[in-house]
């Protein structure tokens, strides 16, 4: 949830070089607290990310030497042998969790961990604001650092900016010249925070939603077994040709098991009028 919610913070301008703005963890501590009824404070999230970081640069480090790879379809880190992987492990003892593990939101870990840029980077400044009559016309799209320059050394990215608003600009704070265009509308920060917060906390319940109609709606296989075995007069190949036959076809499966006794016999014979 917690990765989720600062990849969106993200990709709309609240994260600039390698750290979000206090806009960002707000936003993040809201839709974390709203999902697990907590009361977490931003230094939390704060705490939290650093960990998830120091997890992602074991992961990033290990995908940077020759034979280890990423396989998008799996979601799992490959390697060329088990060789490769074991002298890997004897020198990266830290590594060890992900062989063999799932990794689901690698991408949204690249964004939230790495040098994501959220694009148009002059229309934000860093205390979140925006600047007046200046557009950044060369970066239209988002960008990923080069691997080489994602590093943690001097900042692990967690730290929010403070001080004097500053344009994003290597090696010169001063925003480029060019014509001005209009003034863009100000927005209250407050609202702009609470409303990416209820839109992650709403994501959050359609997923839970789904998954509860899902529940209701799936047949427990040891349920569906005793109940063709409760049905009277069926020989033990026929028990398992119905169970399999009804476990394969979920809305034939609860229909069966809306029945009472007596009615699942006469809709199994219906459904095998050989068996007669």
């Amino acid at each position: 949830c917690l990765i989720e919610a600062l990849a969106v913070q993200a990709k709309n301008g609240n994260k600039i070089d390698k750290c979000f703005n206090e806009n960002a963890y707000t936003a993040a501590c809201i839709a974390v607290n709203s999902r697990f009824n907590l009361n977490l404070n931003n230094q939390k999230v704060i705490n939290r990310l650093k960990t998830i970081k120091k997890r992602y640069k074991v992961m990033r480090d290990m995908l940077s030497q020759d034979g280890f790879r990423w396989n998008p379809n799996t979601k799992m880190i490959e390697y060329d042998s088990e060789d490769l992987w074991k002298r890997y492990i004897v020198a990266h003892p830290d590594a060890k969790g992900f062989r063999g593990k799932q990794i689901e939101m690698y991408d949204e870990l690249k964004i939230v961990c790495g040098n994501y840029q959220a694009p148009s980077r002059w229309a934000k400044m860093k205390d979140g604001s925006h600047p007046i009559g200046y557009k950044n016309f060369e970066e239209d799209s988002a960008s990923f650092v080069s691997p080489s320059s994602d590093d943690l050394s001097d900042t692990d990215g967690t730290e929010s900016y403070s001080g004097q608003p500053e344009y994003l600009h290597e090696g010169s704070q001063d925003p480029p010249v060019m014509e001005p265009l209009r003034q863009l509308p100000k927005r209250p920060r407050e609202s702009d925070v609470l409303q990416e917060a209820m839109l992650a906390v709403a994501s959050s319940i359609r997923r839970l939603a789904d998954a509860m109609d899902q529940s209701k709606t799936a047949i427990n296989p040891s349920e569906l077994l005793q109940a063709v075995l409760e049905i009277d007069g069926l020989e033990e190949a026929k028990q398992m040709y119905a169970f399999e036959y009804l476990n394969a076809d979920p809305i034939k499966a609860r229909a069966f098991m809306t029945y009472n006794v007596r009615m699942r016999k006469m809709y199994l014979f219906r459904q095998f009028w050989w068996w007669k």
